[in-house]
């Protein structure tokens, strides 16, 4: 009898103890958690605001409206047209004035070529992305990952305007990108884009890229033409080989390929990618002064 209630005894001592440990485990566990759920709302809405604060007051160039990035991309293409123009004699030097950039005055089909290109061929038949959707895109490019959806083509045009802002790389270009974002819509966001590439020294801009390498206006461009161009825009850049236009067959391979995109998405018509691809490089009858190229 005595020892039965001996083992009763021991029993409830050494489950009373395992209850003990399972209670200050659980406390450990509880204040850990606690512990960790505050580091993590300090970083959030501490920290993380913080830095990005502080990259937006460090930025090349401030960023606080659409106004101040059409007047920074201005000042940086006008000077640097400026400085080529002063080289040349009074009576031959050009217009370095850049407007603000027009997106109805852009031809619909080179909007399609780029935006197909880019990765976003739907690009404007989507919302555009705000939000939570976009801040989440913003964090998974910070981790060098690219979400799906025609955001990541607003993040790109976004990105490459900060470039040419003077925003190079980094937490400084990712909130750059999100300045130029919250202020350009869609459409401001391929019109800056392409107004303001750099092509070469002073050859900024889709015009003034049509003009060098295919001696038109690209209001005057016919759709092989468009598709030839787009050889030399972001993020296909050929601008070098269509200006020499070396390499014909890779060139012709390519303005074909551009083509049969457009066909592919729907933007035009499988006869018209055919009819096109029948024509002749433009570049092949551009005629260059010697020295020129």
């Amino acid at each position: 009898m005595l020892a039965w209630c001996h083992d009763i005894a021991c029993a409830l001592y050494h489950s009373g103890r395992r209850m003990v440990r399972a209670v200050r485990a659980l406390k450990t566990f509880i204040k850990l958690t606690l512990f960790l759920t505050l580091l993590a709302a300090i970083t959030v809405f501490i920290v993380v605001p913080a830095v990005w604060l502080n990259a937006a007051s460090n930025l090349p160039v401030e960023i606080e409206s659409a106004n101040d990035i059409e007047m920074h991309l201005r000042q940086t293409i006008e000077s640097e047209r400026q400085s080529l123009e002063l080289r040349k004699p009074a009576n031959h030097r050009n217009d370095v004035t850049w407007s603000r950039p027009d997106f109805a005055r852009l031809p619909r089909l080179l909007i399609a070529s780029v935006i197909t290109e880019t990765g976003c061929p739907e690009y404007f038949q989507t919302p555009r992305e705000d939000g939570r959707q976009w801040i989440k895109r913003l964090a998974a490019s910070a981790n060098n990952r690219i979400l799906d959806g025609d955001g990541a083509c607003e993040l790109i045009f976004a990105r490459r305007i900060s470039e040419y802002l003077g925003a190079k790389s980094g937490l400084p270009l990712l909130v750059a990108s999100d300045r130029v974002h919250k202020f350009l819509k869609k459409e401001e966001l391929v019109s800056f884009a392409l107004a303001a590439e750099p092509f070469e020294r002073g050859v900024i801009g889709i015009e003034a890229a049509s003009l060098r390498a295919l001696q038109k206006p690209v209001s005057e461009l016919s759709l092989a033409e468009i598709a030839e161009l787009q050889l030399a825009i972001s993020p296909l850049g050929f601008h070098d080989t269509l200006i020499d236009c070396r390499d014909q067959t890779m060139l012709k391979n390519g303005r074909d390929r551009v083509l049969q995109d457009l066909a592919m998405v729907g933007h035009i018509s499988d006869d018209e990618a055919k009819k096109e691809m029948a024509k002749p490089l433009r570049c092949a009858s551009v005629k260059r002064a010697p020295g020129e190229q």
